[in-house]
């Protein structure tokens, strides 16, 4: 099994420690901690310099912060995935982390199986959330349409459009959308706007929320 190149970001140093001898014990996926990092200037940084495969980021550092290094990773093209590992609990936190482009979110008082679950998930190039989150982050908020007009949204879709929402939500690029089912990349690109049109969803962490509430994902 291929070693799993990691970025541990967090500013504080006795967890960095902990974290770094608990990841490099492992073996289903094993796990080298090729850096260390103390804010997210250094994460972007150490991203940029490293290549690594996945960054384990925490949101509260000094200086740019966990969630404006995920938007500057995103903005400059790497594709090293993002698990936000972090000790806040708040849907809203969830929800702007994975519109800035994280491939995960989980606490830290969750238990070491539960984090290595949260990897090998988006590593696989899914989207994981925090179960004890799960709840209020992809239930509908205040205002926005409730199942039963999620399922009316779901019935304009046709079943090549929900092949591709299904894709979009476990990862998938565009580029990747087109290989999995054998079309053109202007054809998979135009079958994720239409769907984007029919559900009235034009952002990407509230497709994966849709996906999820209709059950063309899991967790």
């Amino acid at each position: 099994m291929k070693t799993i190149r990691t970025i541990v970001a967090d500013d504080h140093t006795v967890l960095r420690v902990g974290l770094r001898a608990f990841l490099e014990e492992q073996e289903d996926p094993p796990i080298e901690v090729i850096g260390e990092c103390a804010s997210g200037e250094q994460a972007v940084d150490a991203v940029k310099q490293q290549a690594p495969n996945l960054l384990l980021l925490d949101l509260s550092m000094p200086g740019l912060g966990g969630l404006g290094a995920t938007l500057e990773i995103r903005r400059l093209g790497l594709t090293a995935k993002i698990l936000i590992l972090t000790q806040h609990a708040e849907a809203q936190s969830v929800r702007r982390a994975l519109e800035a482009g994280a491939n995960g979110y989980i606490v830290k008082t969750a238990r070491g199986e539960e984090l290595l679950a949260a990897i090998r998930a988006v590593l696989a190039g899914g989207t994981y959330v925090d179960p004890s989150l799960a709840g209020a982050l992809f239930a509908p908020a205040d205002g926005e349409t409730g199942p039963g007009s999620d399922a009316e949204a779901l019935q304009r879709l046709t079943p090549r459009e929900r092949q591709v929402l299904k894709l979009i939500a476990e990862g998938y690029s565009n580029k990747e959308v087109a290989s999995a089912l054998d079309i053109a990349l202007k054809t998979a690109m135009a079958h994720r706007a239409n769907l984007m049109d029919k559900i009235g969803i034009h952002n990407h962490s509230k497709l994966v929320q849709f996906a999820l509430r209709v059950g063309l994902t899991e967790l």
